[in-house]
């Protein structure tokens, strides 16, 4: 897995908002939680990382 930069995940986290009808409930969540994270200026962890990961691939 390539290491995502800060503004790479932004992005990837747009795209899932995009595409919310695609989500689950816990997904939705996880965006919404990430994107605060995001927005504040901190990096996510490896796993909050690929976890988004698998999500934009499964929604893209």
């Amino acid at each position: 897995m390539s290491t995502s930069t800060h503004d790479e995940h932004q992005q990837m986290v747009k795209d899932c908002e995009n595409r919310e009808s695609k989500l689950t409930d816990w997904e939705r969540g996880f965006i919404d939680s990430i994107s605060k994270q995001l927005a504040e200026g901190r990096r996510l962890s490896v796993k909050q990382a690929e976890t988004l990961d698998d999500i934009w691939e499964r929604v893209t």
